[in-house]
């Protein structure tokens, strides 16, 4: 069982409140996934009385988006990270250089839901809001963003790109591909923290390795 770090009672002076808030958001979130996200608890935390906090987030659910924001920012970042760190040498063929890069965003993903776990949720789950949903225009989220980092989906719709720019999937059928590609990454995510947490590291990079080999072939078979 993993041990809870202890936290701590800021005492808020100046600066920007909002942001504090979010801040501290996060941290319960990173512990406890978005449901640990409680507005006097975030409160407490910073150091301000509930009613300094309702200046800035009238609702919890005003809160529980600004701290998903921020997530799915942090969730990019990392994404980022691991992207630049794990990068193999591409193959020298377009095509297979586009599939080993859809094969390492998907990796990248998973990798942080499962070092991640309360974040992603969070980020990806905490509330249906469509906020980085693929396929979900900005506009449709009805949230403002406190966080403009680009979000998870960049990276996808960068691999998808990438695909059709080799050849190997038609342009219309990018918000297909998208759907499938999410749906299938982050199903699996669900499935090793939810369904399969038993699983060895060895059994989890085989079922990442088959799922993402069967995304690719899917995705760039020739259309009929």
């Amino acid at each position: 069982m993993v041990e809870k770090r202890p936290r701590t009672r800021a005492t808020y002076h100046h600066g920007d409140l909002r942001a504090a808030l979010i801040t501290a958001g996060i941290g319960v979130a990173r512990e406890g996934g978005p449901q640990a996200v409680v507005l006097r608890e975030v409160a407490r935390i910073v150091g301000v009385a509930p009613n300094s906090a309702y200046g800035h987030f009238a609702t919890l659910t005003a809160l529980k988006k600004a701290v998903a924001d921020r997530a799915l920012g942090d969730m990019a970042a990392a994404m980022d990270a691991y992207l630049e760190a794990a990068a193999p040498d591409e193959p020298a063929d377009p095509a297979e250089a586009a599939k080993t890069y859809l094969r390492e965003v998907g990796r990248a993903y998973l990798h942080f839901a499962l070092t991640e776990p309360g974040l992603f949720r969070t980020a990806m789950g905490g509330d249906p809001t469509g906020i980085g949903v693929p396929g979900v225009p900005e506009e449709a989220t009805g949230t403002d963003h406190d966080d403009d980092r680009p979000k998870p989906e960049f990276h996808l719709l960068r691999a998808l790109d990438r695909l059709v720019g080799a050849g190997c999937l038609h342009p219309a059928d990018t918000n297909r591909a998208v759907m499938a590609s999410w749906a299938a990454v982050h199903g699996l995510a669900i499935m090793f923290l939810d369904l399969l947490p038993y699983l060895t590291p060895e059994e989890r990079d085989a079922a990442v390795s088959e799922t993402l080999d069967v995304l690719v072939a899917g995705l760039t078979c020739p259309r009929p």
